[in-house]
């Protein structure tokens, strides 16, 4: 058995089938590792950098402590943080939009309804 690996995703090959931590398993065949890779690699190309989501959390931990004890101020980030992610939404929206992405798999990146995605970024296109 040979184990495959890559930040977030844990693979193995047995009896010549890949198959992956995250549920995926491949079709068996000699070329199990290498259908293996392309899925690591697709998979974790199609999510954020850990590193980022890391520097996300302490963000909103830090928030989250300053609302309890300084909520004005809070309130004030939240408004700047607020200022400079609407636009990038709707331009990532406009982007996703561009190369083909439809409003069902919009609504799934940003954690909402296809319905909810189009009614808030319709205009954005």
């Amino acid at each position: 058995m040979d184990t495959l690996e890559i930040p977030g995703h844990r693979g193995s090959v047995t009896a010549d089938r890949p198959a992956c931590d995250c549920g995926w398993l491949g079709e068996q065949g000699p070329e199990a590792p290498e259908r293996w890779w392309r899925h690591a690699i697709g998979a974790a190309d199609s999510e954020p950098p850990s590193w980022l989501l890391v520097k996300s959390d302490v963000l909103r931990d830090q928030v989250v402590d300053m609302i309890s004890t300084r909520p004005e101020v809070a309130l004030k980030l939240l408004a700047e943080v607020d200022r400079w992610t609407r636009p990038l939404t709707e331009r990532a929206v406009a982007a996703a939009r561009g190369r083909g992405a439809t409003w069902a798999e919009v609504g799934t990146a940003l954690g909402v309804s296809r319905q909810a995605a189009h009614e808030r970024f319709r205009e954005v296109e």
